[in-house]
């Protein structure tokens, strides 16, 4: 008789009896069957579990014996039956053909009766095998096929239980249609019991239905459990292929980002762009699991507990969730995705998946472009999403705080900051996002950092940010007195490059009869980049600020000089080229400052050194061997000012020589290589007075520059014969027969 209900009930894989792998696959429990099944179970393991169940009992014994050894005492009397009907039909078609007439006796009426039985089974027999519920096809079926055997066991152990008995199958969906769990045990159970209750996967209740079907279930009913608060641990029931993308979700979620009071989120772009991408098998077939994928992403969500969402695009890990040590499997991931950044940040629009693609590439990858690249889609995905807290989340331990940019002192730590290599563009939604946090300060900090690019725009943004911390009177002093509105439309690169070029030709060499001329190029520079409303260029205010501190320097003016000096810092969005040559040319002025000054204050010149050697380790970072040279040649000089100090020790103008004899020879090697001569003249000098001061050789250096002497041009003799005169007078080194007849 067949059941009277099989009832499905999903998002409850939960509710299993079952906590282990190494559990009992079956368990009774309160007058019920609980069966859950895992893919590596096998059936041997489970009959085993069923006889545990079943006990011991006389009854059972004997009929699992009898029905082990019935088959073969059957089958042994069918054949001695066949054999003494052979014989018998023999004896009496003798008789009947070679004896007649012959005596009839009783013994000939047996043996008729045995022919034509057997004659009537002959004839029978094909009807008898295809017969239905024919025991004796049965019998036959089982002496050959396994199956047959293994059912008949599972109907004999079942037989012990009531029909009334609930059955609870769990997990029973991990398996295909050919598996013994559908081809056996869930046939059994169907015929056998009134009520079975499954319990599957969401995705498979249509699939289950017409598997159910097709076994002779009646009055299926669909069942969706409502959720449950209390935690569960079913890992174990996953399949092979499921345990795989758990796996992967794992590795695409913020867990490397190690934040222990933060939840872990997932990225489900990362976990598909992995699974299509990443795994070996799957490269051929980039569109094989997707369908597999967002099953297993519904799974986690509402039949395995794994995953719940807050947000909108904000799906985390809960406590249902055990991580695995995965370590060698991120390492490669980081390696590959690495090799993919820019096809990376082109395919994802979760700041999520952004922000765990930083934290993997992070420390791996060699042009930090790439991992601005992807902090700057991070910032347009979050204003774009409206995930305003993931600033107040994850941004600062990616950044930092930002940084006073009218501090100088502060350039040489914040050199590296994240904040002087992103875009404006990204600066200005930075601002923004800051606001949305609640940030102010660290808004007005930026506003102030981006201030040179449109004093007019930023102004207004500060004073609305002092205004929203309440502070009113800096709101109003942040405020200009008078907006300086251009007329005129942006200019065109080519007119802004035109009076560049013109004024700073005219400073670089120094010609008093031009002075006018280039100041004159400098005014019509400073009208076209300040007489329109729009956001300058950083490039252009950098160029006119450095042109018109030099214009300050070749006024003496040296104050005025580190002023705009200071002006070409505080500009963003430039790289360590520009912010190099600024550090250079401000130690120059604070050198000329320290030799002009009535009281040379050796604390000028310390700073002027220090800033030298920021302009030299930027200068080196971008490899410019055009302009190294003179870099290098500028910062010997600031050290040989020092020398000329009498208060310095003697241990201490060891140490400076030995400097400038390194950072001279470098310089004089790069001119030999590049076939230069620009500012030889200066470096060969520079390396003499230092050597001359270790006392060391300087034959071959002299005669070099002796050489050397008439191809400089008329400035570069000027400072050369200046820097050896001080330091003649200050008795430091011998005399130069051939630079004293100049």
């Amino acid at each position: 008789m067949k059941q009277n209900s099989c009832n499905i009930y999903t998002s409850s894989l939960c509710q299993t009896q079952r906590k282990k792998k190494s559990e009992s696959i079956i368990l009774k429990r309160d007058n019920e069957l609980y069966i859950t099944f895992c893919e590596e179970d096998s059936f041997e393991t489970f009959e085993s579990d069923l006889s545990k169940i079943t006990g011991s009992s006389f009854f059972y014994s004997i009929k699992k014996k009898f029905s082990a050894t019935f088959i073969s005492v059957v089958s042994v009397i069918v054949l001695m039956f066949g054999f003494i009907s052979a014989s018998i039909y023999e004896d009496l078609f003798k008789k009947i053909i070679f004896e007649l007439p012959f005596p009839w006796e009783f013994s000939d009426t047996v043996s008729l009766i045995f022919v034509i039985v057997f004659f009537i089974g002959l004839v029978m027999m094909p009807s008898l095998l295809d017969g239905e519920g024919d025991e004796f096809k049965n019998i036959l079926s089982s002496w050959f096929n396994k199956d047959v055997k293994k059912l008949k066991r599972l109907k004999l152990a079942f037989s012990l239980f009531d029909k009334k008995t609930p059955i609870n199958l769990y997990n029973f969906d991990v398996v295909n249609n050919e598996h013994w769990v559908f081809n056996l045990l869930l046939k059994v159970l169907i015929l056998r019991f009134n009520t079975i209750n499954l319990y599957i996967r969401n995705d498979q209740i249509q699939s289950f239905e017409k598997k159910l079907n097709t076994l002779g279930a009646l009055n299926i009913e669909v069942f969706k459990a409502k959720e449950i608060s209390s935690t569960c641990d079913i890992e174990f029931l996953l399949s092979n292929k499921e345990q795989k993308l758990y796996s992967l979700m794992q590795l695409s979620s913020s867990k490397l980002l190690k934040s222990k009071d933060k939840k872990t989120f997932i990225s489900f772009e990362l976990f598909e762009y992995c699974g299509k991408n990443f795994f070996e098998e799957e490269k051929n077939s980039k569109h094989q699991l997707i369908s597999g994928f967002q099953n297993f992403i519904n799974r986690s969500f509402d039949d395995f507990k794994f995953i719940a969402q807050e947000k909108s695009q904000q799906i985390y890990f809960t406590s249902n969730s055990k991580f695995k040590d995965l370590q060698e499997e991120e390492k490669r991931l980081a390696y590959y995705l690495r090799n993919h950044i820019e096809e990376c940040v082109s395919y994802f629009n979760n700041p999520i998946s952004l922000l765990i693609l930083y934290y993997y590439v992070k420390d791996i990858v060699l042009d930090e472009k790439r991992t601005i690249l992807i902090l700057e889609k991070f910032i347009l995905t979050v204003e774009k999403q409206q995930q305003y807290e993931l600033i107040d989340d994850f941004w600062f331990d990616i950044a930092g705080e930002m940084f006073d940019s009218s501090s100088i002192e502060t350039f040489e730590t914040t050199t590296n900051s994240f904040y002087r290599k992103l875009s404006i563009k990204s600066l200005n939604k930075l601002i923004f996002l800051f606001e949305r946090n609640g940030y102010f300060e660290q808004a007005v900090l930026l506003a102030k950092y981006l201030y040179e690019i449109n004093p007019n725009k930023y102004s207004v943004s500060i004073c609305s940010l002092h205004e929203r911390m309440g502070q009113f009177e800096k709101a109003y002093e942040s405020l200009p007195s008078n907006l300086n509105l251009g007329k005129n439309k942006k200019p065109s690169e080519i007119e802004v490059r035109y009076f560049q070029r013109k004024a700073w030709i005219i400073v670089s060499q120094r010609k008093d009869t031009l002075k006018q001329e280039g100041l004159e190029a400098l005014s019509s520079l400073k009208e076209l980049i300040f007489s329109h409303n729009e956001d300058n260029e950083p490039l252009w205010l950098w160029h006119y600020y450095n042109i018109k501190a030099n214009y300050a320097e070749w006024n003496e003016d040296y104050s005025a000089s580190i002023k705009n000096y200071k002006k070409c810092l505080s500009i963003p969005a430039l790289g360590a080229f520009e912010y190099g040559a600024t550090f250079v040319n401000i130690a120059i002025a604070y050198r000329f400052k320290y030799l002009t000054s009535n009281t040379q204050k050796l604390d000028i010149i310390n700073k002027s050194i220090k800033l030298g050697n920021l302009g030299v380790y930027l200068k080196q970072t971008v490899g410019d061997r055009d302009e190294m040279p003179v870099v290098l040649h500028n910062q010997a000089l600031n050290l040989l000012c020092k020398i000329l100090n009498s208060n310095n020790s003697k241990d201490s103008n060891e140490k400076l020589c030995k400097e400038i004899i390194n950072i001279t020879d470098d310089a004089i090697s790069i001119l030999d290589k590049t076939s230069s001569i620009k500012r030889l003249g200066m470096l060969l000098i520079e390396n003499y007075i230092a050597k001359s001061i270790l006392e060391k050789e300087t034959s071959e250096l002299k005669q070099r520059l002796e050489k050397h002497i008439n191809l400089l041009d008329e400035n570069e003799i000027k400072q050369l014969l200046e820097l050896y005169k001080k330091f003649i007078i200050s008795d430091k080194i011998s005399n130069l027969e051939f630079l004293d007849k100049l």
